[in-house]
């Protein structure tokens, strides 16, 4: 995949992290920056 996209889409779950307050939501954030960063490292 391509890391500038990937990096891109991290960026983003940052900003939707720091304005979550429901707890269901942060977890469905975590995952995919998880997920984000497998690709990266991969």
């Amino acid at each position: 995949m391509n890391p500038s996209k990937q990096h891109a889409k991290l960026l983003k779950l940052q900003t939707k992290a720091e304005s979550c307050l429901s707890r269901e939501e942060a977890k469905k954030i975590i995952k995919k920056a998880n997920k984000a960063n497998a690709k990266l490292a991969s």
